[in-house]
């Protein structure tokens, strides 16, 4: 994997304690992942790296956008997203950390840690489910109003009186 050196730290070479990094991981840094959802995109990154005796805090904050497209109109978005997520590293194998699942155990003598999978899971685990832009608190919304107000429509529609619904409404449930 290329690009985004600062995201690739030499382990020996750091001090006890936080070291910050901060950066912007773009388009190109999300299409250098195989079959990552995010094609378009642009986040701020802040990722602390807390070093212990043998064992490392990462906590990556990411704030910016997602390319995508609008599931309710069609249209080309920009949505915005942040998250702060946390991962756990220990130095060498023991058997205390084999049952911990939330800990990522590094072999003996590793010098490299490359972070950039974990900034890149950390902004993924953090799309919505549903890409809908709030279009209703924006009067700059890229939303296609064609669309919305058909859409809306369509719901005072659905809102009418259904013989075939009514006859769910007297089914009895037992206890």
């Amino acid at each position: 994997m290329k690009g985004w050196k600062e995201l690739v730290l030499k382990l020996p070479g750091l001090p006890v304690g936080k070291t910050t990094i901060t950066t912007e991981v773009t388009s190109d840094f999300f299409k250098s992942f195989e079959q990552s959802p995010i094609e378009k995109a642009s986040y701020n990154t802040t990722i602390v790296l807390d070093k212990k005796p043998g064992f490392y805090v990462l906590t990556v904050e990411a704030n910016g956008w997602n390319g995508t497209i609008c599931d309710r109109c069609l249209e080309a978005i920009q949505l915005p997203g942040s998250t702060t997520y946390k991962f756990y590293f220990k130095q060498g194998a023991g058997d205390d950390w084999m049952a911990e699942e939330d800990v990522v155990v590094l072999d003996e003598g590793v010098v490299e840690l490359d972070i950039r999978p974990y900034v890149h899971e950390a902004i993924v685990l953090s799309l919505p489910i549903v890409n809908t832009y709030d279009c209703e608190n924006d009067v700059n919304a890229p939303c296609d109003e064609n669309i919305l107000s058909f859409l809306r429509e369509s719901d005072d529609e659905s809102g009418q009186n259904n013989p075939s619904w009514d006859v769910l409404k007297n089914i009895k449930f037992e206890d």
